[in-house]
């Protein structure tokens, strides 16, 4: 039996200035905040993919999910190439269009990147070059979800709705 979807089909206000206010769509995609990424990236690392560099990021994700250290996302763009930096400006470049230029900056919870970083990084161990809404590479995703949280834990703490600290 279907379970029906129960997910937000958006959060924030694109057209507030309002701390915490940073929209973002989301309707119909899993959330995989509420899944320990830590056992994801076991899942994802067995076998022949042990050294894939997205599941290896999916397991620095899941660290700093468990831990709330930045030093792990760090890691996380580490495994994916410096050359993303490129694929992230375009990125930003198409969220500016679809939602508004440093909508993202203005915060949301800590578990919508979090979640989205994840599905991109799956869509990749996948095989799917692109994302199928924006056409841009999902590492250029990654990255941005990335960016986000990195500047969420300096900008937004209050917008920490990851586990607590030890409970994973």
């Amino acid at each position: 039996m279907t379970q029906p979807d129960t997910s937000p089909a958006g959060i924030g206000d694109v057209t507030s200035d309002a701390k915490g206010s940073g929209a973002r769509f989301n309707g119909g995609k899993p959330d995989f905040s509420l899944i320990p990424l830590t056992l994801l990236a076991v899942s994802v690392t067995e076998g022949p993919l042990h050294e894939d560099p997205p599941g290896l990021a999916i397991g620095c994700l899941g660290m700093f999910q468990r831990t709330h250290d930045e030093t792990f996302l760090h890691a996380a763009l580490d495994h994916l190439g410096h050359e993303g930096w490129e694929e992230c400006a375009r990125v930003f470049a198409y969220g500016s269009r679809k939602y508004a230029a440093w909508n993202w900056a203005k915060g949301m919870p800590w578990s919508v990147p979090l979640a989205c970083a994840t599905r991109h990084l799956l869509a990749m161990i996948r095989g799917e070059g692109a994302d199928p809404e924006s056409g841009e590479p999902h590492r250029g995703h990654v990255f941005c979800n990335v960016v986000m949280m990195l500047q969420y834990v300096k900008t937004y703490p209050e917008g920490n709705d990851l586990p607590p600290k030890g409970l994973l």
